[in-house]
């Protein structure tokens, strides 16, 4: 799955454990491309920070879909898309 949007914020330099061992992520909302009233909170894993600024378009990968079972907030765990890397 894909998530692709505007980036409208970002905390880099956090860290989580994720299947078992310790990795970096940076904290993100994305408005979503089709629909930018539509925001999404994804994990971008295994950076420390992401060469794309705020009110820049971003394209995600995701790895897997958590749901807050209080909240039901729903969080997106992803990596960069390939193609920016």
């Amino acid at each position: 799955m894909i998530r692709a949007g505007t980036l409208l914020a970002k905390e880099p330099g956090l860290k989580t454990i994720f299947e078992g061992t310790e990795h970096s992520y940076v904290r993100c909302i994305i408005a979503d491309a089709a629909d930018p009233e539509r925001h999404f909170e994804c994990r971008v894993l295994d950076e420390d920070d992401i060469p794309i600024s705020i009110g820049e378009p971003i394209t995600l990968e995701v790895i897997k879909v958590v749901t807050e079972r209080r909240s039901g907030v729903v969080r997106f765990d992803c990596r960069l898309s390939k193609a920016l890397q």
